[in-house]
């Protein structure tokens, strides 16, 4: 059995849905932000970065939420949300799933924690502000890339449009959320129609109904 070590609507979210989606045999051991759990002795014994998520699988502890995507995409034997080996759109799942954390949820990082940026309380206010932008662009080219697929990769779902979602519910406070976009939004919804994410989203208690 799978253990995800998780807290709702963190970056534990794509790992999630993707164990939902491969009807993988899991369960969830909450850790408590709000206590600051992910520092505690405990859990620093099992992830060193004090950070949510961490998978522990038939010996394997393992903690960054891409990394536990692809691991949990390389136990499904039907291969749904991960391109096999040889198959052409296999290097495109890895440069989004790159870009997604890389970049999007990088420069958002930076926005929602600002003050973990700065020695300064005046400085705050004045990344969050020069972070929008640069988010508002990253989305930007998101939209037009869906403008020619349905999904990232097609016409069917991978685990990037698992973490995509993620990150877009992250951005709704942004000057121009994900949902102020015309493809981004159609994407949502879409995804937001799963039967797996509702499950899921279920379980930790976000809202879908603006979606609907």
């Amino acid at each position: 059995m799978l253990q995800l070590h998780y807290y709702p609507d963190n970056a534990s979210l794509a790992p999630h849905l993707l164990l939902v989606e491969t009807q993988a045999d899991y369960e969830l051991k909450l850790v408590d932000r709000n206590a600051n759990a992910q520092k505690s002795e405990e859990y620093l014994q099992l992830n060193p970065a004090g950070r949510i998520p961490t998978l522990v699988h038939d010996g394997l502890v393992l903690f960054e939420s891409p990394a536990i995507c692809i691991y949990i995409c390389e136990l499904d034997t039907t291969s749904q949300f991960m391109p096999p080996a040889g198959h052409p759109d296999r290097p495109l799942f890895f440069q989004w799933l790159a870009y997604l954390n890389n970049t999007l949820q990088a420069e958002f990082m930076l926005w929602r924690y600002p003050e973990n940026h700065t020695a300064s309380a005046e400085g705050i206010e004045g990344i969050k502000a020069a972070q929008d932008p640069r988010l508002v662009g990253i989305l930007t080219l998101l939209d037009k890339e869906l403008d020619r697929k349905r999904f990232l990769l097609g016409e069917t779902t991978s685990a990037c449009d698992h973490f995509l979602f993620m990150l877009a519910l992250w951005c709704e406070n942004l000057s121009r959320p994900p949902t102020s976009f015309p493809n981004l939004l159609r994407f949502i919804r879409d995804m937001s129609r799963k039967a797996a994410v509702q499950e899921v989203c279920e379980i930790e208690k976000i809202d879908l109904s603006r979606y609907g």
